[in-house]
């Protein structure tokens, strides 16, 4: 039988005590993950659309023999915007986690880009001992993944600090709609896609 011996100078403590990072997610940021990791996961969507899709598409139509064909990456691309989902949940945690209630944008931009770098470097440099890549990759993929991630990281915080976090998540989607129209303009105006990669 476990002994009750706290006294007044030993006294039982809570497990999350006040003015802790760990409290304040509890108590403070936890209602306001979801929210925040869906804002994260929007602005990551939009950036590698508009980096990959449009200002980088030449790169990807010269890489065309390391990649599936057109169809079946098509037909994949669910499985890499729930990956991008799982990154950028991870990410609003981590965020939450570690500066509970001092959490910031910055602060959370400049963790987005640690944390881009380091995934980004490490899953490149893993893929590219195990499949064909063009070695131009192993500066694009890690660039990439440090903007999207530091871009996430600051829409988390954005997220995470307002008193109506749907209502920024609105606020996101909407931009996030404008600079998808955006692209999709700039892609067709001048970086169209040649009639014999539409579909190959």
């Amino acid at each position: 039988m476990t002994k009750l011996n706290r006294t007044k100078d030993n006294p039982w403590t809570l497990s999350t005590a006040p003015g802790t990072a760990e409290f304040t997610m509890h108590r403070m940021l936890r209602p306001r993950l979801l929210p925040a990791a869906l804002a994260a996961w929007l602005g990551y969507l939009v950036l590698d659309f508009l980096m990959h899709g449009v200002f980088l598409a030449a790169w990807w139509r010269a890489a065309e023999p390391y990649l599936l064909p057109t169809r079946d990456m098509l037909r994949l691309i669910p499985l890499g915007y729930a990956s991008f989902a799982i990154y950028c949940g991870a990410l609003t945690w981590l965020v939450a986690r570690l500066y509970g209630e001092r959490v910031s944008v910055i602060a959370s931009l400049r963790f987005g880009v640690i944390a881009g770098l380091v995934s980004g470097a490490a899953s490149t440099l893993g893929t590219y001992s195990a499949l064909r890549m063009p070695p131009t990759a192993l500066l694009i993929w890690p660039a990439s993944v440090v903007i999207e991630s530091a871009i996430a990281g600051a829409l988390a915080a954005w997220v995470l600090v307002a008193e109506r976090p749907w209502r920024r998540v609105g606020l996101v989607l909407c931009a996030v709609i404008v600079l998808f129209i955006a692209g999709v303009v700039i892609q067709n105006l001048f970086f169209p896609t040649p009639a014999d990669h539409l579909m190959s």
